[in-house]
């Protein structure tokens, strides 16, 4: 068996971790703890200022937000003080209700967003980089979801389709916040080219699908993803003439802002809270 300590984090792969936990849950000093399984590093470091640090084991589980659901299926069989925390992605738009044992979702489409929605938080963002009036800052951030909506609608067709278009590739230049939104036309073409396997490539079949999207008028905190809005609140500030700023260090920073108080007010909060109380144990 390899040792996982030995490793870097880039070769720990899902079997890995999963035979790390096994061993660690089954070790005395393990016992009565919560086992905290995330989908990523920041998420990690989010959330192990948020959860008891005595009582609780935050940890990242590789593979992204499945395997986070097998791994925690697959443990809860031994150990039942183990609940895993999950991108909801589009979930909370659809109509069919997520129940997975020992799962929950963010309340949002991610945890950038429920950031990215407090208010107060945004706006001490905002004068951190700016000296824009504190009356700008909610319109500033409406400017920045609308210049991605396009893009979150696009992803929810293909999430919801199976389009097999890959959305891994840069917008930037095609940003300006002057009028709101991207180039649709533009952005699918780009889109086209790093998709050989798309199951739709013309474009007025997509619009006319996103239009149905658009009447059932979601909430953009739920249509859009962190990283989206990261990338695009980034430029807006280099466009306002700030300097040496970056998606990395505003993520940084909104971790830092983000404060017990805030998490608090979540459903996530409510709902975790709720499954600890249930299970007599202490995770806050």
């Amino acid at each position: 068996m390899k040792t996982i300590y030995n490793m870097t984090k880039q070769d720990i792969t899902y079997q890995d971790k999963l035979n790390e936990l096994k061993l660690d849950i089954s070790h005395p000093n393990s016992k009565g703890k919560v086992y905290v399984l995330l989908e990523g590093e920041s998420d990690v470091r989010l959330f192990r200022k948020l959860f008891h640090p005595d009582n609780c084991k935050v940890e990242n589980i590789p593979g992204g937000k499945l395997k986070v659901e097998e791994c925690v299926q697959t443990l809860i069989a031994k150990y039942f003080l183990i609940i895993g925390i999950r991108d909801a992605d589009f979930l909370h738009l659809e109509s069919i209700p997520y129940k997975t044992a020992n799962i929950f979702l963010t309340d949002f489409h991610d945890m950038e967003m429920m950031i990215f929605s407090e208010n107060e938080l945004f706006s001490a963002l905002i004068s951190e980089y700016t000296t824009l009036s504190r009356e700008q800052h909610i319109e500033i951030r409406s400017k920045i979801l609308s210049s991605i909506e396009q893009i979150g609608y696009l992803k929810w067709l293909n999430e919801n389709e199976h389009l097999e278009y890959n959305f891994d590739f840069g917008f930037l230049d095609l940003l300006s916040f002057v009028n709101p939104g991207i180039d649709v036309r533009q952005y699918f073409s780009r889109l086209l080219s790093k998709s050989p396997d798309a199951i739709i490539t013309d474009i007025n079949t997509v619009l006319d699908r996103i239009t149905l999207l658009q009447l059932t008028n979601p909430d953009l905190f739920q249509l859009c993803n962190g990283h989206d809005f990261l990338t695009a609140f980034s430029q807006y500030l280099r466009l306002s003439n700030v300097n040496n700023v970056n998606e990395k260090n505003i993520a940084s920073s909104c971790r830092i802002a983000y404060s017990r108080d805030h998490f608090h007010t979540s459903t996530l909060y409510q709902n975790t809270k709720m499954w600890a109380d249930d299970n007599n144990c202490v995770i806050y």
